[in-house]
């Protein structure tokens, strides 16, 4: 492609109405134009990276075994009322329509629903099944505040792909063939030495886990508890934890009541009495399933909402409303404990409350504190403790015992389950080899395609521009002639190199030398190969490598060779 022949131009400021990174740098440098928020047309430099990314995503998906379709767009409502996913306060941020006929449609969000009701016209029998099916399509999302660019728009390219299994082993074996091919995806990005795979909250589609990959990198918008010295990565939301120990006094204390006037929050408490923070209990009062339920932490851990789901296995989680916690303490907010609550009240207690010596907590009357509580004294001993603590920096992992280093992510991609919710509640089943019907197990995969552009322009830049990999850039070399000269040897060497299988992207406008290398560089091109009347008097060529700003002079002879070398690498 000639500079000359290509519509963009460059920008040396990025648009006042973008603040984030990656759309400033890829708007800058040609790659996209700003529709409105949120919404990004790719131009001709934008949509190359974007098809080399689906491109690598296609084939590794095609090797684990994947079958690409094209879904539609708009999805009829029926589909998703059967799933009881219609009612916008179950799905808030997807955008709905309506036919001319009247009808209600969605507007592509996601394609469970439209999925499963293909597959019921080919799934029947146990012999049809595994089947894994993939998709690389435009998504949208209403969101209500789009934000951060490619990295959080309301219209994005998404690769989501949907497996069926007969049984639970058959999916497992899948989806880990389904992950390693993942590894692999980020691998070709340029980007596999710092991408894992991420234990995460499988949310409401499933009690087990599931996997995020997550790109480790300081513009993150995660927080992952690491294990030092290995590739265990956890998300904040599911961090299991065990808390530091304390030193506790060597002497037990009776208990007594004290008065703590206007004191509301473990901080004030400690203040006031001047004990460790760590010595005082948090209690809070949740409906879990609508169930009034006390839930207590040490004083100086949250409850962590998504971990207590998934100790107690409750599909509903809410703090309780002020009438109920005045009746199960006789208190106002501010003075729960674990004292003298009513039987119907069930109690959970963090695992981090358990060493506890002469601990303080509510009193559950107004402006009053129990002091030097101990167990076994003045508080039964749980059968069971749990781990419902927001994990925090000294936290330390329970099965290694080693004290986590936390660091910051951006998701690339993730995999769960979705056992049997979507296929059940279509109807959709198979027939096993003794003719019994079966429900039929799905897992889910999603790579945002534009997503990942996004995170590679925002994370691999410096203050010139984007730095592509080579896997993915637009083009492998930008080609800069200079002089009178220089421009005849660039236009015979842009066929030569065409013609050899390089990907050129050749600057042959009037331009001064300074302007065509600041464009090389902010459009990241891997090479920038320049043609001066200098350099052909000489016999040589300069070649910079973007990333590294090596250069070398090379001869006619040297040049197509090292490029082929340099460029497949």
């Amino acid at each position: 492609m000639r500079r000359s022949k290509l519509f963009i131009k460059t920008l040396k400021e990025a648009p006042t109405d973008e603040v984030a990174k990656n759309a400033q740098l890829l708007i800058r440098a040609g790659y996209i134009h700003k529709e409105m928020a949120g919404v990004y047309v790719y131009t001709t430099l934008g949509l190359r990276v974007l098809e080399k990314i689906k491109q690598i995503i296609r084939e590794e998906m095609d090797a684990a075994g994947g079958n690409e379709v094209m879904m539609t767009v708009l999805q009829p409502r029926e589909l998703w009322e059967k799933t009881d996913r219609w009612d916008d306060r179950k799905v808030d941020n997807w955008f709905k329509s309506k036919l001319v006929s009247g009808s209600e449609v969605g507007i592509g969000l996601t394609h469970e629903e439209p999925i499963v009701d293909m597959m019921a016209s080919y799934v029947s029998s146990y012999k049809d099944l595994p089947i894994s099916i993939y998709q690389i399509q435009s998504k949208f999302r209403n969101e209500k505040r789009a934000k951060s660019g490619l990295l959080r728009g309301r219209e994005f390219v998404m690769k989501d792909m949907y497996t069926l299994a007969k049984n639970q082993a058959e999916h497992d074996e899948i989806y880990e063939k389904i992950a390693a091919a993942y590894h692999r995806v980020y691998e070709r990005l340029g980007i596999g030495d710092i991408t894992f795979r991420v234990k995460a909250d499988g949310g409401i589609f499933t009690s087990r886990y599931s996997d995020e990959f997550q790109m480790i990198s300081s513009i993150g918008e995660d927080t992952l508890f690491h294990v030092p010295d290995t590739d265990i990565y956890i998300n904040e939301e599911v961090a299991s934890s065990l808390a530091p120990e304390h030193i506790q006094p060597a002497d037990r204390i009776a208990m007594t009541e004290q008065h703590t006037p206007g004191v509301k929050g473990v901080g004030k408490l400690a203040e006031m009495l001047g004990v460790p923070i760590e010595r005082t209990v948090k209690t809070m009062l949740y409906r879990l399933d609508d169930k009034l339920t006390a839930v207590a932490v040490r004083g100086d851990y949250d409850v962590n909402e998504i971990k207590l789901r998934l100790a107690t296995g409750v599909k509903k989680i809410e703090l309780a409303d002020e009438v109920s916690i005045r009746e199960a303490t006789g208190a106002e907010v501010g003075y729960a404990g674990l004292i003298n609550l009513p039987d119907e009240v069930d109690i959970i207690i963090d695992d981090s409350v358990e060493p506890l010596v002469n601990f303080e907590l509510g009193a559950n009357r107004t402006d009053y504190h129990n002091i030097n509580v101990n167990w076994d004294v003045d508080l039964a001993r749980p059968e069971k403790f749990y781990d419902i603590k927001q994990a925090k920096l000294g936290d330390i992992h329970p099965e290694t015992g080693k004290v986590y280093e936390v660091v910051r992510g951006v998701e690339v991609g993730n995999i769960f389950p979705l056992e049997t919710k979507y296929t059940d509640a279509l109807g959709v089943y198979y027939s096993d080899q003794s003719g019994k019907k079966q429900s039929i197990i799905m897992g889910c995969y999603g790579i945002g395609v534009s997503r990942v552009m996004g995170v590679l322009a925002e994370d691999f830049s410096d203050d010139k521009g984007l730095i592509w990999d080579k896997s993915i850039a637009p083009y492998s070399v930008y080609l800069v002639s200079i002089g009178e000269k220089g421009s005849e040897v660039a236009d015979r060497l842009y066929t030569e190199l065409t013609q050899a299988g390089i990907e050129v992207l050749y600057d042959d406008r009037d331009e001064r030398p300074g302007k065509k290398f600041a464009d090389a560089e902010l459009m990241g091109i891997p090479y920038r190969l320049t043609v001066s009347d200098r350099g052909v008097e000489a016999g040589e060529y300069e070649l910079v490598d973007r990333k590294s700003g090596e250069t070398k002079n090379l001869t006619a002879e040297q040049l197509i060779d090292t490029l082929k070398i340099s460029v497949n690498s």
